[in-house]
């Protein structure tokens, strides 16, 4: 089914034209590097005062760099997309890839439960500068762990398992 799927990115225009222009893969990775810093910038700080850092930083405050990390994970959705369509053989049997995207998927989970179930503690908690409860705190843990494990298998991606 792999293979199948590649073959068929690989007989693209699409695929075709990101390979063919020689300028266009260096713009994508400074579009994903910019997305990444918003993405983790962001994130970072929203989970750590998830987790009590920062007490006397609001959570509603923190919420508000959420729209700087959703674009930042669009764009690297986005020039994601177009890595994969550029070089899909590689990608394709790429472990860490492959892991990459398990994980990703783990926390656009974990952003469900917060969003669900979670972020209406958070604005209960208003401006309080006391510690979060248990709950919020394993969400932002999660985030945390997850997204820098993607970070890191990103940029592994050109070292392993690449056949």
């Amino acid at each position: 089914m792999i293979e199948t799927l590649t073959k068929e990115i690989m007989a693209s225009q699409l695929s075709q034209w990101v390979q063919a222009t020689y300028w266009l893969w260096p713009v994508l990775e400074i579009i994903h590097f910019f997305g990444l810093t918003l993405l983790m910038g962001g994130l970072i700080i929203v989970d750590l005062r998830m987790i009590g850092f920062f007490p006397t930083i609001s959570l509603q405050g923190v919420k508000k760099l959420l729209p700087f990390v959703i674009f930042g994970f669009l764009l690297n959705l986005i020039t994601g997309i177009f890595f994969i369509y550029g070089d899909p053989s590689r990608y394709a049997i790429n472990i860490g890839f492959q892991i990459k995207l398990i994980l990703i998927l783990l926390a656009g989970c974990n952003a469900a439960i917060y969003h669900f179930r979670v972020e209406s503690y958070v604005l209960d908690l208003g401006s309080s500068s006391r510690r979060p409860p248990l709950t919020i705190k394993l969400v932002g843990l999660t985030s945390l762990g997850l997204w820098t494990a993607v970070l890191l298998l990103g940029r592994l991606i050109p070292y392993v398992g690449t056949g």
